[in-house]
């Protein structure tokens, strides 16, 4: 793994990783994300920062796109690594769009095929290539 200060191949995935680490510990333990990211014991990359605060600046507009295609299942009940990836690429793909649909979908995929079920990832693809086809036109 490379060193916290090697911006090389691979970083944005770490960047990734750790916002997914964030935001679940957020979510979890009933706290602010900005509150957890505030309090990581080493300063995280700048995109770290941009991810968090544009989910927390966002989050309602992302949750009614997720909740909004995801067809008879609520927001609630999905499992929190789900939401969580969810929320990033969601957010990946409304404020970052140098970075392709493509990326940020298998992004998230291989996120949580790491982090959560298999059944998770033909969800998240699904559900993340209809919410692209309406925030990227």
């Amino acid at each position: 793994m490379p060193s916290a200060g090697n911006r090389g191949f691979g970083s944005r995935r770490e960047d990734r990783e750790t916002v997914l680490g964030i935001l679940y510990a957020a979510e979890t333990q009933g706290r602010e994300n900005l509150e957890v990211l505030n309090e990581q014991p080493v300063k995280p990359e700048s995109y770290v920062y941009e991810l968090i605060e544009g989910i927390a600046s966002k989050q309602e507009e992302i949750d009614l796109l997720i909740e909004n295609n995801a067809e008879e299942w609520r927001l609630e009940r999905m499992p929190v690594v789900d939401r969580a990836v969810m929320r990033l690429a969601v957010l990946e793909l409304i404020n970052f769009p140098e970075t392709s649909i493509a990326t940020v979908i298998n992004e998230a995929v291989e996120l949580v095929g790491e982090y959560s079920t298999e059944n998770s990832k033909r969800f998240v693809n699904g559900l993340l290539s209809e919410i692209a086809d309406q925030v990227r036109l």
